[in-house]
């Protein structure tokens, strides 16, 4: 259980992180670029992927790989299916957290929880609150081309500077990868593909996993 829940933390902060290229103010010398990022990524209101995380822990020399699929709903929220080394699906909503495995479930309202903030964080993005995300981060460097993109990320509140030091975002259509430079030289890699847009609706089992995070 105590590895899940390593999962989960590197999962909701890796999930703030990864719409974090969405929508961010920054200085006018980057606004075009980002402006340019920012309409290519939010143009998609549901995208699904595969993902594969790799958690760094310096102190024990241990990288923990784990993989599955992701789903980002706007009307909904989060759903990451972990598939290994665990099964166990993993829905964020803008105000529960639930944890759900084959034999038990578990939830949280988002305000009684120390991750409610990071996973408040990544719907206030979504959902383009500009001023409630510059609070907490700034932009250091963005680069846009046709071809490919990539944003560097630097928190500046008291919160998200003991998570992590930096965040690097980089990707095409889609988000393709996440590298989180946390405290103590750990790191967290995700790394996003078979993106794609389709199918926009729900199965039976993803709408009733939102259904129980509501």
């Amino acid at each position: 259980m105590k590895f899940l829940q390593q999962i989960k933390y590197a999962v909701i902060v890796s999930c703030a992180v990864a719409s974090l290229s969405l929508s961010m103010p920054v200085a006018s010398a980057q606004t075009t670029q980002l402006q340019q990022i920012f309409s290519q990524l939010s143009a998609t209101p549901v995208v699904r992927a595969n993902f594969e995380q790799h958690k760094k822990l310096a102190s024990l020399n241990k990288t923990y790989v784990s993989k599955g699929t992701v789903l980002f709903y706007k009307n909904q929220g989060v759903l990451w299916r972990i598939q290994s080394p665990v099964q166990a699906d993993l829905v964020v909503t803008q105000k529960k957290l639930l944890q759900k495995t084959q034999r038990t479930s578990s939830q949280i309202e988002i305000d009684k929880t120390p991750y409610g903030a990071v996973a408040t964080m990544f719907l206030q993005l979504m959902a383009g609150n500009e001023a409630a995300l510059a609070k907490n981060f700034s932009v250091a460097s963005a680069r846009y081309t046709p071809a490919e993109w990539n944003v560097t990320l630097k928190p500046k509140s008291g919160l998200f500077k003991k998570l992590f030091v930096q965040v690097d975002a980089q990707g095409q259509r889609y988000v393709d990868q996440i590298v989180i430079h946390e405290q103590a030289s750990n790191s967290t890699t995700i790394r996003f593909n078979q993106q794609t847009a389709q199918p926009q609706n729900l199965t039976a089992a993803e709408y009733a996993l939102f259904q129980l995070a509501k």
